[in-house]
């Protein structure tokens, strides 16, 4: 497959995020050229709308989009893997508080 830009692919919302939204369906085997040099190669289908990991995140680890954390990995997630419901628990909008008032 050949390189691509990564502008073209993918939005990264915040320089510290750890995946990018797909702009368009991104088909194994393609390279995306990052900014400072760096490259990924995508391992599976990335459908459109659908996050990408853009640096390996451990099991437990978390997820950053938005420069915010927004889920906990429940696996080791690799770079260029799809980043979504089977290998990520959500946790945006859950209020951090045992207590409920």
């Amino acid at each position: 497959m050949k390189p691509i830009d990564a502008d073209r692919k993918i939005i990264l919302s915040h320089p510290t995020d750890n995946v990018a939204t797909a702009k368009s369906e991104i088909q194994p085997e393609t390279i995306l050229f990052l900014p400072k040099g760096r490259k990924i190669e995508v391992r599976e289908e990335i459908p459109f709308g659908h996050k990408v990991c853009l640096r390996t995140i451990p099991k437990g680890g978390p997820v950053i989009k938005y420069g915010e954390r927004i889920g906990r990995a429940i696996r080791t997630i690799r770079p260029g893997e799809l980043v979504h419901i089977h290998n990520v628990v959500g946790e945006r909008g859950k209020s951090q508080s045992k207590n409920k008032g």
